[in-house]
């Protein structure tokens, strides 16, 4: 198995999740209800780095390639091991020390550096910023199953993305990372960052913009916090990852352009095929001034 498995029109939709009697289960349609997060993963037992202040006049690449096609436990998915391993060979190609989180099948990808557990997710990123100066670039791609729920305590929405223990979380954590707790482990961060998310209701994530080192933050998501991602079964790819990365920043643009002139491209391209009004598309640009780079 690959990345999305239902197809629509032709097209596969990202499931949307919902939680039935406390567990989690993957909707084949969009959501008519809410999802309501009781508990909030407790942060403790990874200790986060503390900040690098100054830089050492190198650049320095660093990269976190996620690609989740066959869960543990949830519904399986198309196309996210192809997601990853087309983001992996471009960044490769660019110099990055990539690490690359999968599922339970290596050999689908040209580098496995273990499950994309949230676990092992949030050590990868600690690592990465424990060492990443405000000279270096790093990058942050992800392709999987996402969604949302309403939280009584925080009275607002939660946005998460499924890791590939949503559901059986491991080492204590339940397998979801959300908009808060990807804020708090950038918090951190001092370098350039580059984040790009394929998954539904991803638009969510424009919560990590409010950290302090966000005008060097370069963000393009699948669809708005209300949306889904979709399969693209003709090119093997998640429908944006193809779109944003081989169609437009590799295809037109020749692969050295910035992140903002891939977006201009691909929007209209992607927006030819998908016209639900949640699905559009989401760039976040915390300097509209500078143009992000890889």
């Amino acid at each position: 198995m690959n990345k999305k498995t239902l197809y629509i029109t032709g097209l596969t939709l990202i499931f949307a999740l919902s939680i039935l009697s406390g567990a989690i289960t993957i909707a084949t349609v969009h959501r008519s209800v809410d999802i309501e997060v009781t508990t909030m993963n407790d942060s403790t037992g990874i200790v986060l780095p503390s900040p690098t202040t100054t830089g050492d006049s190198i650049v320095n690449k660093y990269a976190l390639v996620i690609g989740i096609s066959d869960y543990k436990v949830i519904s399986d998915l198309n196309y996210c091991d192809e997601d990853a391993t087309d983001w992996y060979n471009y960044l490769d190609s660019l110099g990055y020390q990539i690490t690359l989180l999968g599922d339970s099948h290596p050999e689908n990808f040209p580098q496995w550096d273990g499950y994309a557990t949230e676990y092992n997710t949030r050590v990868a990123l600690v690592n990465i910023f424990s060492i990443a100066d405000e000279d270096d670039i790093v990058a942050i791609t992800s392709s999987g199953h996402g969604g949302r729920s309403r939280s009584k305590d925080l009275k607002a929405f939660v946005y998460f993305l499924c890791m590939w223990d949503t559901n059986d979380g491991e080492e204590g954590y339940n397998g979801l990372i959300d908009n808060y707790e990807l804020l708090e482990i950038l918090e951190p961060s001092v370098s350039k960052t580059f984040i790009f998310l394929d998954h539904c209701n991803s638009g969510g994530f424009e919560y990590v913009f409010q950290n302090p080192n966000s005008e060097n933050y370069y963000m393009a998501t699948t669809c708005t916090e209300n949306g889904f991602g979709w399969d693209d079964p003709v090119h093997l790819n998640g429908k944006w990852t193809y779109f944003f990365l081989e169609y437009a920043l590799i295809g037109i643009l020749g692969g050295t352009a910035s992140m903002e002139e891939a977006f201009a491209v691909a929007y209209p391209a992607y927006l030819e095929e998908i016209h639900r009004p949640g699905d559009v598309l989401e760039e976040f640009d915390g300097s509209s001034d500078t143009l992000f780079y890889l």
